[in-house]
């Protein structure tokens, strides 16, 4: 099992940063609805808060070096 990291600061209401072992990712929006920016693309979120019920839909995904799109993890 590896060492993971996190870490969010909350630098406005609905401004967030996220700094974890993948890199850093941005998120804008109210809680339950918001956007996504990092390293591996763009996504939107949706959801109810503390229901644990959301909806994740990928608006870009960055090309692998091979110029294919990465494999989605399920």
């Amino acid at each position: 099992m590896g060492l993971r990291f996190h870490r969010t600061l909350r630098l406005a209401p609905g401004l967030r940063i996220r700094l974890d072992n993948h890199g850093p990712t941005l998120s804008v929006g109210p809680r339950g609805a918001n956007l996504n920016f990092s390293r591996r693309g763009i996504h939107s979120h949706a959801g109810l808060p503390g229901s644990g019920v959301y909806h994740r839909q990928p608006l870009w995904e960055r090309k692998s070096r091979a110029g294919r799109t990465r494999k989605k993890r399920r």
